[in-house]
């Protein structure tokens, strides 16, 4: 496996097992709290709707650059584009995916014939996104309102969904208010406002824009007596939005779930790659879905913006999607009995950092919801809700260290087990500037581990001043040892005696001679890599983590193993239930990854059957980044 970037190369000389080990000489510092304020990533600019692009879609991926065009810069991370698909020749879907990527999700649903829209939030990649259908062939119109861009630009606030706006609309603009109603302050330069009609005496489409203005684009099409609903983000011109429909008349609902201001106090949006977070039976009993640790979604989100799919409809309604707990008297979108329709939400989530989420219902019948993730937001008091780690091989290079961390992980050693990280004062003040905002320490520890005796029995010439000869802690104390006593002989070498002081003994030095004041208010994680020196026998190397692990608990620490699931099979094998390992967390590591795959991982199988995985290590960007799963 691509391993992480702990990089310990443990391999024991002669000359390396006899040097000493030598004070880092660190001065304990206490850093500035991390600012509460959102970062400037992730920002968001209304624009005046405009058609991006339109043109004749297929079954292969059409490109569409974005960046450049209608107000949208270079450097936007994201757009957000309402999607037409009009007189497509075949039942199917239409997938607006970012450039290049070709999930498996769908944007919206048509019948042969068909003219119906979705909002979309899309990442960009290479200035651009990508849409194909499922089948046959359609014209589609892309019309963009907005983007996201990292640099000057609003942030948002996710709201408990709120009717804003109830009553009849004909062909002439009605002005609706939209600030100082359903927690929109005065302040909002944009709002997310989902928008159905129905009653409608004609064919024809609903245009939602900013006051005053009136462009050619359509918000959602609809046909003759029919209800459907699209979410729109629309730019608020004094305070206010407007409503028409192209013909006839119509009653229009206007449900907000959130608004953008121009504030430091908000959440900023992260795209994600769409990702299907669930797929499964909703009914008329609201069902709670987890989306925190899934599909890229850390525990810190505030809000999701996801594309909720009802399919499989056994009765006419509608689905209602609203934060856990909450049952607001609103429709996400209506739909007919087996019927498959979409729309956009931007929901806020609710709960603790492990069941954080959304919860979904339909008003009759049953039916299957998708649910594709296209982002969240997050706010400045949580950070990133990622952890990151480093350690020695970061030395020197301060001013690329992540700095948008939730938890800090920093590694004591330098390489080998008994010696010192050279710049762990200054990671340590790194660390303990983490933003916080998830169940996990702010600032973990990190020690290398190895067991050397069988290297020294086969090289008789090697110092052995690292390897013990009795019972007697480098600690000048005498721990009771499980597997006896621990003899200066050949045999000692092998022992698991001795293996068991060995760990003890190196966990004493980690923990008062690495300059780490009150080691045992900390969590020490043990890590083992087979690149380490380690016995032939599974026994011996447990033993001594099994060492270091007395230690650390007999001064009041925490303890966790990290490893790959094959160097742990390799180097400790099956532990059993006896072992002081049994009960221990596991931080696992997947390699070069995305945060997604990582919380996959999370439901893995850990190191031992009575622990449980806590985090997940992944390396993204250069980095060893840390999904927690608790």
């Amino acid at each position: 496996m691509t391993r992480p970037l702990h990089r310990f190369a443990l391999v024991v000389t002669t000359a390396l097992v006899a040097i000493g080990l030598v004070s880092a000489g660190v001065v304990a510092v206490t850093p500035s709290p991390a600012a509460a304020a959102a970062p400037t990533t992730g920002r968001y600019v209304p624009v005046d709707t405009a058609r991006v692009w339109s043109g004749t879609v297929g079954t292969s991926p059409t490109v569409v650059t974005i960046a450049g065009k209608v107000g949208v810069p270079s450097n936007a991370t994201a757009v957000v584009v309402n999607v037409e698909v009009g007189t497509p020749t075949a039942n199917g879907y239409v997938r607006v995916t970012p450039r290049g990527s070709d999930p498996q999700v769908a944007t919206q649903e048509f019948s042969a014939g068909q003219t119906i829209s979705n909002l979309s939030t899309v990442k960009l990649a290479r200035g651009g996104v990508q849409v194909k259908l499922s089948a046959g062939t359609g014209t589609v119109f892309m019309d963009v309102s907005g983007y996201y861009v990292d640099g000057s630009g609003a942030t948002y606030t996710p709201l408990d969904a709120t009717r804003v706006f109830q009553g009849t609309v004909g062909t002439t603009p009605v002005r609706v208010p939209l600030t100082g109603v359903g927690g929109v302050p005065s302040t909002a330069t944009a709002v997310a406002v989902n928008t159905q009609v129905q009653d409608t005496t004609a064919n024809g489409y609903v245009r939602v824009t900013p006051s005053g203005q009136d462009p050619q684009v359509a918000a959602q099409v609809f046909t003759r007596g029919t209800a459907i609903s699209n979410l729109v983000i629309v730019k608020l011109v004094g305070g206010a939005a407007q409503v028409k429909v192209s013909s006839g008349t119509a009653t229009v609902f206007m449900d907000v779930s959130g608004y953008y201001e121009n504030s430091d106090s908000g959440s900023v949006f992260v795209p994600l790659d769409t990702t299907r977070a669930y797929a499964g039976p909703v009914t008329t009993t609201a069902r709670v879905v987890r989306l925190s640790g899934t599909a890229g979604v850390p525990g810190t989100a505030t809000a999701v913006v996801a594309n909720a799919e009802t399919e499989k409809t056994t009765a006419a309604g509608y689905l209602r999607v609203t934060p856990a707990g909450k049952d607001a008297q609103v429709a996400t979108q209506v739909f007919g009995a087996n019927r498959a329709v979409s729309n956009l939400v931007m929901a806020k989530v609710t709960g603790s950092t492990v069941n954080r989420g959304v919860q979904a219902k339909v008003s009759a019948g049953s039916a299957t919801l998708d649910l594709d993730v296209a982002g969240y937001f997050m706010d400045g008091s949580s950070g990133s809700g990622i952890g990151a780690d480093i350690s020695w091989p970061q030395c020197g290079s301060a001013s690329t260290w992540p700095d948008d961390m939730a938890f800090g992980l920093i590694g004591v050693n330098n390489g080998l087990a008994n010696n010192d990280n050279p710049c762990f004062g200054q990671q340590l003040v790194w660390a303990l500037g983490s933003a916080g905002g998830t169940t996990q320490p702010k600032v973990q520890l990190y020690v290398n581990t190895a067991n050397p005796g069988e290297y020294f029995k086969n090289n008789p010439g090697a110092s052995r001043a690292s390897w013990p000869t009795s019972n007697a802690g480098s600690d000048s104390t005498r721990p009771t040892n499980p597997y006896g006593t621990c003899t200066n002989d050949t045999a000692g070498l092998t022992s698991t005696a001795c293996s068991w002081m060995y760990g003890w003994n190196r966990a004493v030095e980690d923990a008062n001679d690495r300059s780490v004041s009150n080691p045992g208010s900390y969590r020490w994680w043990l890590d083992a890599e087979t690149n380490g020196t380690w016995q032939s026998g599974i026994g011996q190397n447990r033993a001594t983590l099994e060492g270091m692990t007395a230690y650390f608990t007999s001064i009041g620490a925490s303890v966790g193993l990290y490893s790959s699931p094959s160097e742990w099979s390799t180097l400790f094998g099956s532990v059993p239930s006896s072992s002081a390992l049994y009960r221990l967390p596991s931080w696992r590591a997947v390699g070069t990854a995305t945060l997604a795959t990582a919380q996959q991982s999370c439901a893995a199988t850990p190191f031992t059957a009575g622990g449980r995985i806590e985090m997940v290590q992944y390396v993204a960007d250069g980095f060893d980044r840390n999904a927690t799963c608790v």
